[in-house]
């Protein structure tokens, strides 16, 4: 349980009546250094929830910007830190018609307040009025975290500095952004959303709220994507400007997860999933078929289904085979799954990824092929409770 306990507006950042942009983030005191770098970006609204354990304390901490920028803070309750909760408590309480949604974490590049509201006309114009704009975000190696003040500099920062979160696995969660892409980007152009992209972005406040089962840390911003792309929103990059993340020690909530780090998809996040596609009436169809040489008949090429739960090498076994993980793409497409589903219930969709796709979920009652093999590749041995795994397998060498 938690109440927003007090509100306090900006005086000296007062925003405009029209065409104004307000910087939303959430935090709790002890990272005021971080926010403070922001401001030094920032010259435009800010609306900040504050989530407080003390609320005379942490006025106190504010003081000094309470002319500045609009704080909202929310007592704190025992238990897990409500993320999309306060996220929801900054926007509802901007100012103005467009929002920079952003972690507390991330510092803009210099005068990005100015040149998002010149051109927020012609980004509207070309998008249309229910858009939402990545800031494409990056992170800098080493002790020296000064934030690069335009794109200039940044692309004089070579190697040092790249897409934020770059290591393994995670890369999906900003890749869709197309780096490569943006660094010769002269205008704003178009990207194709999958899950669970989770960018920082510019928007209209008529985009969807959080969620705010999702608290602590996991799937909270890739849940919000997924909706509002459910939304019918169309997702564009800006070519100019950009946020950096600033190292800083790990906060203690980033513990606070409900995901069981051996599922690739946590029960809340199924049950949100479904929830969206039912509200929005949606239903995914994908087939695109790829053309492969046939194998020798030596090889045993065998597609196998499993039972839920169930993992493709004991599949195989089985069947007398084993699980063969490079012929995976074989089966990686709608038309694959349609056959060994009778034609999957609820559709086929390429909005998800993991190593134990493609797969039937009995729970969505859909069929899901994976849309990032390189980042999550086909695991023979990997098994998830709600998934029907579709696999490929071969005589024994």
């Amino acid at each position: 349980y938690q109440c927003l306990v007090y509100s306090s507006f900006a005086t000296k950042v007062v925003p405009k009546m029209q065409g104004d942009v307000t910087w939303v983030t959430q935090l709790t005191t002890d990272r005021l250094s971080q926010f403070a770098r922001m401001l030094e970006r920032w010259n435009g609204p800010v609306s900040a929830a504050i989530y407080s354990q003390d609320v005379a304390h942490d006025i106190k901490e504010l003081t000094d910007l309470l002319d500045r920028v609009d704080f909202h803070i929310v007592g704190a309750s025992q238990g897990l830190y409500p993320v999309n909760t306060l996220r929801n408590v900054a926007m509802n309480n901007a100012r103005t018609d467009y929002m920079i949604l952003a972690d507390v974490d991330f510092v803009p590049a210099e005068k990005g307040y100015e040149w998002i509201t010149t051109n927020l006309p012609k980004l509207r114009q070309a998008a249309g009025d229910k858009a939402v704009f990545v800031l494409p975000a990056f992170e800098i190696d080493g002790q020296d975290q000064t934030v690069p003040l335009n794109k200039d500099a940044l692309k004089e920062m070579g190697k040092k500095i790249h897409q934020v979160h770059n290591d393994g696995g995670r890369t999906i969660a900003h890749k869709y952004t197309q780096y490569e892409k943006w660094m010769t980007a002269a205008e704003a152009y178009p990207i194709t959303y999958k899950f669970p992209f989770e960018p920082y972005f510019l928007a209209p406040k008529t985009i969807p709220r959080y969620d705010v089962r999702f608290f602590g840390y996991g799937n909270d911003k890739a849940s919000h994507g997924y909706e509002i792309n459910a939304a019918g929103f169309s997702w564009w990059v800006l070519p100019e400007h950009y946020v950096v993340h600033v190292r800083h020690a790990q906060g203690t909530w980033v513990q606070q997860t409900f995901l069981d780090p051996k599922e690739r998809l946590s029960k809340t996040l199924m049950n949100f999933l479904k929830d969206v596609d039912r509200r929005y009436k949606k239903r995914a169809t994908k087939n695109e078929d790829k053309t492969f040489p046939e194998l020798p008949e030596s090889a045993g090429y065998e597609v196998v289904v499993t039972q839920a739960g169930q993992s493709c090498a004991k599949a195989c076994q089985n069947h007398g085979k084993v699980c063969m993980k490079q012929w995976a793409d074989r089966i990686n497409m709608c038309s694959q799954l349609s056959k060994a589903f009778d034609g999957c219930v609820e559709g086929c969709g390429d909005g998800f990824f993991g190593a134990d796709l493609p797969a039937y979920n009995i729970q969505q009652k859909q069929c899901l092929i994976n849309n990032a093999p390189d980042a999550a590749p086909f695991n023979c041995e990997v098994t998830y409770e709600f998934s029907r795994r579709l696999c490929t397998c071969g005589k024994k060498l």
